[in-house]
């Protein structure tokens, strides 16, 4: 069983986020965690939405009582009460179980509020890869999970109500937390990549606009990439079998690599292996 505090390497934290709801940002979490898990990763998911749909993608070997609550509200939590065991070697994973959104009114009143999920993550040892997932909608967990992370991975669906809220929403959040850089906190970089891609002439109309809008208004440190994930039936096909993408459709494979290559370049020599869908 992993431990808190024993061990000295230091975890690389993928947080994905967007406050419009839909755009598979839990799809994707189970999708890259299972890959960096099945490519010799320690790997850690961290399900902090109110509706724990990562939670329930893989079926897990071991339960563990507890969750992301335990890990928020107590600093002393013992990893066996709060870390699950999914039936994919390395991929472990901290449950959400706050249907009521408790944790969200205790942050708000904490002193250390959006700060403490940066703190607990630093007490978390023996994994490479944690990925956080997040809820569709602007809260404090949301903003916890950005100013916890290395690399924020912001999936925007190609349509242009999607698009502008993309804008308004994740966006505009993303600037609202430039303040904590006064107080030594660095924003990750935000690489969008859109989501659920087709070849409908109105998705690349979105997609262009997108583009020039990142190349002209934003800084360097928000990206849009020219890769895209496309829309196939067989990501929630897998879902339904609670397997990788890849796994129930092979072709998926080097789509899920590439991502994974985008968001992760420092494990390439990892991803480059040999592996058998």
């Amino acid at each position: 069983m992993n431990t808190l505090h024993h061990s000295s390497n230091t975890p690389f934290v993928l947080t994905i986020a967007s406050t419009k709801g839909g755009s598979s940002k839990s799809t994707n979490a189970a999708n890259i965690g299972g890959f960096c898990a099945e490519h010799d990763l320690k790997t850690l998911l961290i399900d902090t939405d109110t509706q724990p749909t990562l939670s329930s993608y893989y079926a897990l070997s071991y339960s563990a009582p507890g969750g992301i609550y335990q890990l928020l509200l107590d600093k002393n939590t013992n990893p066996e009460t709060i870390i699950s065991k999914t039936v994919i070697p390395n991929l472990d994973l901290i449950q959400s179980n706050d249907p009521s959104n408790n944790i969200s009114q205790m942050l708000r009143n904490a002193p250390d509020g959006a700060l403490r999920f940066s703190s607990m993550l630093k007490q978390i040892k023996g994994y490479d890869v944690i990925i956080v997932d997040t809820r569709g909608t602007r809260d404090i967990t949301v903003d916890m999970s950005v100013l916890a992370a290395d690399i924020l991975f912001c999936p925007i669906l190609p349509h242009i109500l999607s698009a502008k809220e993309f804008i308004r929403g994740t966006i505009g959040m993303y600037q609202d937390l430039s303040t904590f850089s006064d107080f030594g906190f660095k924003l990750p970089p935000l690489k969008a990549i859109a989501n659920c891609v087709d070849h409908t002439n109105d998705v690349k109309f979105v997609l262009s606009q997108l583009h020039t809008l990142f190349q002209n208004e934003f800084t360097d440190d928000k990206q849009l990439a020219t890769f895209t994930i496309p829309y196939r039936v067989a990501y929630r096909e897998a879902a339904t079998y609670s397997v990788p993408v890849y796994r129930h459709s092979p072709t998926e494979y080097n789509t899920i690599k590439e991502l994974c290559l985008l968001l992760l370049p420092q494990f390439k020599d990892y991803f480059e292996r040999n592996f058998e869908v």
